[in-house]
């Protein structure tokens, strides 16, 4: 009886703690800042905000949290500049393959279904003169983690979201683990960019991955996407019929509790 009743003593202290780490994480706006809970879209002119907890959805033992587990927190005046994204998670990557509990992004233009208030329609790779975007972020991951990743999809359509041929993206911050995954996919080679820095560039599946050279973050700074699909062209990687709708911004939760808040960002696409 009295192992018993330590064992509930303990079970209630357990669920009193976490209960207080809840109340206590929970994230809150600020007057001029707008709270927009997971799964709910904000737009203004060719930006989206979204908070997808498509990981945690995943798996049947945290289907329950994904909704409250994850939020963004936007500034009405600058969107999408001080975009913060807020997650609390287990602290352990999940197990669903991926290992993230999803992806909070901002976007620019229909990134995966999530039409903008302000549309800017689909543009064949071949007749992209400019894609390029700047950036400014900072991460709050002292109780958890995750991956810093700005993509895209290129598609075979340009009404069909689904229609996806291909996923690229830009690691900008890599949990130890994700670097571990990244560095066992398959190799497509090393791309310099016009600011000298060297990218490794993996494929997985259908995803296909630039990681700094040396491993390390990039906080701020400027990407010219359009010559990185040239690169790609060159290897036949993508074939430049392919359509690009938009592209995102943000933090791929793999731990714990963080904040992700994206203090710049801006997009040329034409």
């Amino acid at each position: 009886m009295r192992a018993l009743r330590i064992a509930s003593i303990a079970i209630v202290a357990a669920l009193i703690l976490l209960g207080a780490a809840v109340w206590l994480t929970a994230p809150s706006a600020r007057p001029g800042q707008l709270l927009v809970p997971a799964n709910t879209p904000f737009s203004k002119g060719p930006w989206f905000a979204y908070a997808a907890p498509w990981g945690g959805e995943s798996m049947a033992l945290a289907r329950p949290w994904a909704p409250y587990a994850d939020a963004a927190i936007v500034d009405l005046k600058r969107f999408p500049a001080n975009t913060v994204m807020h997650w609390r998670w287990p602290p352990l990557q999940p197990s669903n393959g991926p290992g993230v509990w999803g992806y909070d992004q901002v976007s620019y233009g229909n990134y995966d279904g999530g039409e903008p208030e302000q549309s800017a329609p689909p543009i064949r790779v071949k007749a992209l003169t400019a894609l390029s975007q700047a950036f400014r972020w900072s991460l709050a991951n002292r109780w958890g983690d995750g991956n810093v990743l700005t993509e895209f999809y290129l598609r075979s359509s340009t009404t069909d979201v689904e229609a996806k041929t291909i996923e690229i993206g830009w690691f900008l911050h890599t949990p130890p683990r994700s670097r571990q995954f990244f560095n066992r996919s398959r190799l497509i080679g090393t791309y310099r960019d016009a600011q000298g820095r060297r990218w490794t560039v993996r494929m997985a599946d259908r995803f296909c991955m630039f990681a700094p050279e040396q491993p390390g973050d990039i906080p701020q700074g400027s990407l010219d996407m359009l010559a990185a699909l040239r690169w790609l062209q060159q290897k036949r990687v993508i074939t430049g019929e392919e359509w690009m709708w938009g592209v995102a911004i943000g933090v791929e939760p793999v731990s714990g509790i963080g904040r992700f808040t994206l203090q710049d960002w801006r997009v040329v696409r034409r």
